[in-house]
């Protein structure tokens, strides 16, 4: 059998074993691209010899053109195999997600290379006459692709100065936000908060203003503007908005949530709510649990009379309608466990409460108890704790306002499985307690 074809069929095997390898098996790739790289190389040897310095025995012009094309293909596989060396260090230390930018670069290069040397042994043209030609075929292939070129020297520069790298948070100017995933020579990859990938390229995002919150910290400091009615009290306001956002899961404890006002227009005064998440991708989930905790204690103000006139004033759009905190004698009529009942039960339940007042570190209610009302925190925070069968505490919870607690141990007579303690200096309870 001729040598060439054999030569052939250990191509087709190699594409052929290679299609059934998985690309993530960096290092079983490697392996069987090593063999067949090897077989590939003794046909070529007793072919040609040397692949540097080729040797065509046969005269004829059909047999050496291809021979000429089996050595071009060895010369393509070995810069695949000099690739992938190189791609195995990255493979055994594990990295999920690597930076793609050296390694195009070094790709791309070792092609180059690979071509030139196809061009200089193979076919025994002169580098020095086609390097002086490829400079104006690089001239004229530099104005074509000045956006691409761009992004590849951006991504060059950005690799050298290292403003983010990959697994790094980020917040570019215009909005755009994520998780770095990837750096290639053209763009840079992000994954945000709705699991999507956002592609940046390198060239815009050399020009714009890059926030890293991974550079010392992973923590993302947030904020949320809420507009409260002027009818309620600033200092009250400011201490329920830091305590509904005290009681959200998402929001760190420390450093302490807070919280100030910004704007004072007439009817309403605008608050600036800060808070501080363990990472970028939960701000979004901060944000919807601390507007959910607000409703507790707040409902938007549809229909407002003004102390001026008799007139009522109404607006279309609840987004530009402020919001009040309602006060402990509308506490029921907001309250999704007494929605079924008539005005006249929740007025006759209203002259039932207890309100009690409690400091803080006092403990409100004992795991294993059993009460028969239910308990409103109307302002304060609650610290709930569960001791466990091995004698530790732990923290489950915290309760802030318009939260209560008790519904179940009322319905079902089950004793408490929780203990609830008044928690954070200057947060002190104040309670509700409404008895059937």
């Amino acid at each position: 059998m001729d040598l060439s074809v054999g030569f052939c069929f250990a191509l087709v095997a190699d594409a052929i074993v290679l299609r059934f390898v998985s690309v993530r098996r960096r290092v079983a790739r490697f392996v069987c691209m090593s063999i067949f790289f090897a077989v590939e190389t003794a046909f070529i040897v007793a072919l040609v010899g040397s692949p540097l310095h080729p040797v065509f025995r046969l005269k004829e012009l059909p047999r050496e053109f291809w021979l000429q094309i089996l050595t071009c293909c060895w010369w393509v596989l070995a810069a695949r195999e000099l690739i992938s060396f190189l791609a195995i260090a990255t493979a055994l230390r594990r990295t999920k997600i690597e930076n793609k930018l050296l390694s195009d670069i070094v790709a791309a290069s070792i092609y180059v290379c690979s071509v030139l040397a196809m061009m200089g042994f193979v076919f025994g043209l002169s580098l020095q006459g086609l390097l002086a030609t490829s400079g104006i075929i690089a001239i004229v292939l530099g104005l074509a692709l000045q956006s691409t070129l761009g992004d590849l020297f951006s991504g060059i520069s950005l690799s050298i100065e290292k403003p983010y790298q990959i697994g790094d948070e980020i917040v570019l100017e215009g909005g755009a936000e994520g998780k770095v995933i990837q750096m290639n020579w053209r763009s840079t990859h992000l994954k945000n908060g709705a699991n999507d990938v956002v592609i940046v390229p390198n060239s815009a995002i050399a020009k714009m203003r890059i926030q890293n919150h991974s550079a010392g910290t992973k923590c993302y400091s947030g904020s949320l503007t809420v507009t409260v009615d002027s009818r309620n009290e600033p200092e009250l306001t400011l201490e329920i908005l830091k305590q509904a956002a005290m009681a959200c899961p998402c929001i760190l404890e420390h450093p302490a949530p807070s919280a100030a006002a910004t704007e004072f227009r007439g009817d309403r005064i605008t608050y600036a709510i800060y808070f501080s998440t363990p990472s970028i991708a939960l701000e979004g989930d901060a944000r919807s649990q601390l507007i959910t905790q607000l409703y507790k204690r707040a409902r938007p103000v549809v229909d407002r009379r003004e102390s001026s006139g008799g007139t009522i004033a109404r607006s279309n759009s609840l987004d530009s309608c402020p919001i009040f905190f309602f006060g402990e004698n509308e506490l029921f009529n907001h309250l999704p466990l007494l929605e079924p009942l008539s005005d006249a039960e929740k007025t006759h339940l209203n002259t039932k409460i207890i309100r009690r007042h409690f400091q803080a570190g006092e403990q409100i209610l004992t795991q294993g108890m059993t009460i028969e009302s239910i308990q409103f925190v109307f302002s304060g925070m609650i610290q709930v704790t569960r001791q466990i069968q091995d004698g530790r505490v732990l923290n489950a919870r915290r309760l802030g306002p318009g939260d209560s607690v008790g519904e179940i141990s009322l319905l079902t007579g089950n004793a408490f499985q929780w203990n609830f303690n008044g928690s954070h200096p200057g947060t002190s309870p104040r309670v509700t307690l409404g008895r059937p």
